[in-house]
């Protein structure tokens, strides 16, 4: 209940007593005899709290008909009035003081604060639990079902229905904080998270922010994250394309295929021989428009030699009988779960199929496809806090700085430049299974990219030339798929770059650049 309904109840209940004990005193007065009854102020307060209070001394009573009247009125609306008052008195208890006790016994650890109480954060929160045992957890809102089965192992958590700034406000102000604005409202999230970076600048705070939108410029304590991307970057991540899988049927037309696309395009990036092809099915036309100079990249509607293919298919994905044989791996990754797990089983129901299939969905125990994106998977510590990869970014950019003498530091990066460099640290893993491909089985680890790096290390200059290329390869495709184009004057006010020229073309040092993508994996630790 908010406070300014509260507020109106309690002067309600005020007024309408007032107004009772005000005629009570009247008709007592009127009709009274000798000082009998309730004749002034003092008494009728005193016969109000023994009514109110269930008492019922029975030493001051209304002697009228019209004050008894009054007075059984009294009696019978005393007791919702005192279940009421026991109720506030509750509520006040654990709605705000106690959590407001809590928050002050925790105001030294370090805090972990969500705006809102619901499955995907109370899951955040336990994964970041399992690292930070003995911080604390806020969240904002009202504990309406009982999500206690699922705290564990978070040992100290507050609700509370403050906004994110007060609630900081009761911290000690040399601990550090982090609070994620998960609200299914994008939009509100990027609102409130700027509002609070305005209002705390002078705070050791970290602020992650879940939303489509991604502004040019972030301030470097905020991160901003959406679903989608995340089921895109750790789908690729944790299942490549094997060596044998050159054809992807990829069937939805939602933001996540979308993101689903754009991800496969930036780390499924393999030197030539090893080309792959992409067949979407559904309307396309937006993202057409959106990446309009597509062709400088890939190959479209056509095979072509050394390229990776996009094909888009405006008829249904079931027309398409040989192309669903034939595929090396179909994923069925619509937004909307229920539609996944319906073509799934069309799929396996009708179709014969040789390639292994993927369902963005809940895992099914009686199904043969891989499921992937479920929010357990999803909302990780690492997925959204995004430590490691930024880490990874952050070294990039410097090893940049340091061979080109040129540059700007990380802070300074407009988003886009910083995604650029996240780009080059998502592909790290693919350069791992390009370096050791000898090995069948491949286990991530810091061993490795030890290995990788050792493997790196041994080649020859014609083998590094080659790894050069490949990386290279990667950068034009990230600005191309972002719409830069071909200057001999930098621009990037108009998305212009020296820099997007073949290989061959660039100069000894140019080329040098792109040692540091594979340099880095020196540094994974």
């Amino acid at each position: 209940m908010s406070k300014k309904k509260l507020t109106k109840i309690i002067v309600s209940v005020l007024l309408i007593y007032g107004i009772l004990l005000l005629l009570l005193i009247a008709a007592e007065n009127s009709q009274g005899a000798d000082g009998q009854g309730i004749t002034d102020i003092g008494k009728a307060l005193w016969y109000l709290i023994a009514t109110l209070t269930t008492v019922g001394y029975g030493d001051i009573t209304p002697v009228t008909s019209i004050g008894k009247l009054i007075g059984v009125l009294l009696m019978v609306s005393s007791a919702g009035v005192l279940t009421f008052l026991l109720g506030l008195m509750f509520s006040l208890l654990f709605g705000s003081l106690l959590p407001g006790l809590k928050l002050w016994l925790y105001r030294r650890k370090k805090w972990f604060v969500f705006s809102c109480l619901e499955e995907r954060t109370l899951l955040l929160a336990r994964k970041i639990a399992k690292g930070n045992p003995d911080a604390a957890y806020i969240f904002i809102g009202q504990n309406s079902k009982n999500f206690n089965d699922v705290f564990f192992p978070i040992k100290h958590f507050v609700i509370v229905d403050n906004q994110p700034e007060s609630v900081l406000a009761m911290q000690k102000s040399a601990s550090e904080s982090s609070v994620f604005f998960m609200s299914h409202d994008g939009w509100e999230n990027y609102d409130n998270a700027w509002a609070l970076y305005k209002s705390s600048q002078d705070k050791k705070i970290q602020i992650f922010c879940e939303t489509e939108y991604k502004p040019e410029h972030i301030p470097v304590n905020m991160t901003v994250f959406s679903r989608s991307d995340i089921i895109a970057r750790s789908f690729w991540l944790h299942y490549p394309p094997e060596h044998d899988e050159r054809i992807i049927v990829l069937v939805g037309d939602d933001k996540l295929t979308r993101n689903i696309l754009e991800r496969a395009l930036l780390i499924n990036v393999y030197p030539d021989d090893h080309p792959v092809e992409y067949h979407v099915f559904g309307d396309w036309c937006n993202f057409r428009r959106d990446h309009y100079i597509l062709s400088n990249t890939v190959s479209v509607n056509e095979s072509k030699a050394g390229w990776d293919s996009i094909f888009f298919h405006n008829e249904p994905w079931n027309d398409s009988h040989a192309l669903l044989e034939m595929a090396s791996r179909i994923v069925f990754c619509a937004d909307d779960e229920a539609v996944n797990l319906s073509n799934m089983s069309e799929l396996y129901n009708y179709y014969p199929i040789s390639g292994r299939v993927y369902v963005c969905a809940k895992m099914h125990e009686n199904s043969k496809a891989v499921f992937f994106g479920a929010d357990d998977h999803i909302f990780t510590k690492e997925n959204v806090i995004q430590n490691k990869i930024n880490h990874l970014a952050i070294q990039l950019n410097e090893l940049y700085r340091q061979k080109s003498g040129s540059g700007s530091k990380w802070e300074e990066l407009s988003l886009y430049q910083r995604q650029s460099n996240i780009a080059a640290a998502d592909h790290l893993l693919t350069k791992v299974r390009l370096l050791l491909s000898k090995e069948q089985t491949l286990v991530v680890s810091p061993e490795t990219f030890e290995r990788a790096y050792k493997e790196y290390c041994s080649y020859n200059e014609e083998q590094k030339e080659d790894c050069r290329r490949l990386e290279h390869k990667r950068w034009m495709r990230f600005h191309y798929l972002n719409n830069w184009q071909y200057d001999p004057v930098r621009n990037n006010n108009k998305r212009r770059h020296n820099l997007l020229v073949p290989y061959d073309k660039l100069t000894l040092q140019e080329q040098s650049y792109d040692d540091s993508a594979w340099e880095i994996l020196n540094e994974v630790k």
